[in-house]
This record gives C-alpha cells, sequence and structure tokens, in this order.
C-alpha cells in the first residue's frame, strides 16, 4: 500500500510541467541579465520572443553600453548614433524577408529583426542601446572622436589630438580612422589603440576658432591645450603644453605679473629649449586665431582642471626631447 501511494506521487510529479526561465519573477530575470555579459545576452535573445524583448531593453543595455563605449562616445557622437540606430530600425521593418547571412555575426542577434510581430517590437520601449552597441561593435557606423599622436606617433603629431571619424575593428580591437576632409585629400590610420581615442571635450569643430576660456584665469605652470594648425585650410588640431613665465619676469611667486600681461607664453617642453617650437608668445585676448608666419596658426585656448586629462597627456610624453 505504501508502495502504490509512493508510485502514485511520483508519477505526479512527473506529469507537472517543467518550470521555465519565464516563470522566474522579472525582478529576478533583471537581476540574471543584469551579470551576463553582451554575447550571452545576444544568445538568449534568440531562444523566444519575449525574452528577446527583456534582454534588448535599455535598463539592461545601458550599463553595459557606458561601459564599452562611453569614454570614446561624445554628446554629439551619441546623438548621431541615436539617429542612425532610429533610421535602421524602420528600414529593418519594412523589409519583406530576411537574408540568410544575417546570423552570422556574433552580435547581430541584437538588431531589430524578427520573422513575427515586427510591428509590435518596434512600439515597444526603446532599446536604442543595444542597437547602438551593436552597431559600433560590428563596426557597422562610424563615429566622431578625437585621436592622440596621430599615423602612428608620427614626430610631427607627437603631443597632439585631432579629430576624426572612427570605426571599430573586432578581430584586432582597434580602430580605423579617417580624418577630417578639410585637408585636400583623405587621410586614414589603421590599428589605433583603445588608449590613443577620446571623446572631444568641447563641442567645437576642427574648422572653428574655439573661443577660449577666460583669459585672466591662465597663469604660468597651468596645463593647456591650444588649437594649431599648420595652414589657413588645415582642420585644428589640439595640441598640449603649459603657461609660461615671461621672459624679464623674475618667476617668483609673489612678484609674478606674467597673468597681467597682454601676451601670454606658451611652453611646448617636449621640444629642446633652442628649438623655436619651444615658446610661443600669443595674444591674451583675442576672437580670432594668431598667424606666427612660419610657425602656423594658434586658435582657442582651454585649461586642463582634470587630472585624469593631464595624466594622459604624460602617459603620451616621448621618449626623448623633439628638435
Amino acid at each position: 500500500m505504501l508502495l502504490s501511494k509512493l508510485k502514485k506521487q511520483v508519477q505526479s510529479v512527473e506529469d507537472e510541467p517543467p518550470l521555465s526561465l519565464l516563470d522566474l519573477p522579472d525582478l529576478v530575470l533583471e537581476s540574471i541579465f543584469r551579470r551576463l555579459p553582451p554575447q550571452s545576452l545576444c544568445r538568449l535573445s534568440q531562444t523566444c520572443r519575449n525574452l528577446r524583448m527583456k534582454c534588448r531593453s535599455d535598463e539592461i543595455w545601458e550599463p553595459l553600453f557606458h561601459q564599452r563605449w562611453g569614454k570614446i562616445i561624445g554628446p554629439t557622437a551619441f546623438t548621431a548614433l541615436e539617429r542612425m540606430a532610429k533610421g535602421e530600425n524602420a528600414r529593418i521593418l519594412n523589409r519583406s524577408y530576411m537574408p540568410s547571412c544575417f546570423w552570422m555575426l556574433p552580435l547581430t542577434c541584437i538588431w531589430s529583426f524578427s520573422r513575427h510581430n515586427d510591428k509590435a517590437l518596434l512600439e515597444e520601449p526603446s532599446e536604442r542601446f543595444a542597437s547602438m552597441y551593436s552597431d559600433l561593435e560590428s563596426g557597422k557606423l562610424w563615429f566622431p572622436a578625437q585621436v592622440y599622436n596621430r599615423q602612428q606617433g608620427h614626430v610631427g603629431f607627437l603631443l597632439s589630438c585631432y579629430d576624426a571619424e572612427l570605426n571599430y575593428v573586432r578581430d584586432s580591437d582597434t580602430f580605423c580612422a579617417r580624418y577630417s576632409p578639410y585637408y585636400p585629400r583623405v587621410i586614414m590610420e589603421d590599428g589605433i589603440p583603445w588608449a590613443r581615442i577620446r571623446k572631444p571635450p568641447v563641442d567645437t569643430s576642427p574648422s572653428e576658432f574655439h573661443n577660449p576660456d577666460i583669459a585672466e584665469e591662465f597663469r604660468p605652470g597651468d596645463h593647456i591645450e591650444v588649437q594649431w594648425k599648420r595652414c589657413q585650410y588645415f582642420p585644428y588640431g589640439w595640441w598640449y603644453g603649459i603657461v609660461g613665465h615671461a621672459a624679464n619676469c623674475t618667476r617668483d611667486d609673489q612678484d609674478c605679473k606674467c597673468h597681467l600681461d597682454e601676451v601670454l607664453w606658451l611652453e611646448f617642453r617636449q621640444y629642446i629649449r633652442d628649438s623655436r617650437w619651444r615658446k610661443v608668445p600669443i595674444k591674451r585676448k583675442r576672437s580670432r586665431e594668431d598667424s606666427s608666419g612660419l610657425d602656423g596658426f594658434y586658435g582657442g585656448i582651454r585649461k586642463l582642471f582634470s587630472e585624469d586629462e593631464i595624466s594622459t597627456w604624460l602617459q603620451l610624453w616621448p621618449k626623448e626631447s623633439l628638435q
């Protein structure tokens, strides 16, 4: 009798439907998803429509996006990526079929494709971070950023930072750069590591003069970036320097009046003392570029307050002094 009762209990348990991952509470599911890497989220999103919807939410992907791309994607690039992602979603939903080769890329599973009920997916809450992450990771999009020591650290660009359009190359975990179109020809560079890329600190086009910080704030010893270009029709790059003392200054902190002088002395200490590039005078109060004849054109100046910014420049310091 006891044996018969046990058999019935076992049979009852076996007849119950198996538990699904979707049977877990939403908070538990979200906690699990937040601990998964992007690749696992992509694979999980392919299992069913419900998991796809949950795995693609902005709540899950926004932290992943900023962790991966936040240091090099500025506000201008982010706005452009959002606009392109929305346009891509609308274009995709107008397709009548899916190409069979689409699923070959590891991360393309997070793009806005579905074989059924695509209209419902478009009307769901935003999935923009998942789409932007995918587009960047797959190298589908170019985005604006700035490159330190361009052209593989060519001596003519050491301790400078230039605007470029960048494209991520996943196989090598590096970037390809397409430099400003203001040059007579397009200049490309491959194999750029993450450490040589930053998001633009100011919203100024490389063809425009940057309105400088309050000039009176610049004092000897301040770390700065100054716009400079060789020819008038070239784009500006940002060059690292330090505010120096005037030639007749005693360099005594109590007696120094350099911050009141109409001339601002910029020092580029990567050059030897006798170099013509070592120390340059420019007008402290100005609203347009200064021409130094053969030494090019100087634009706006920005003072560096962040220790991280200063530290980045110092890490790029050349091993030997330049001529």
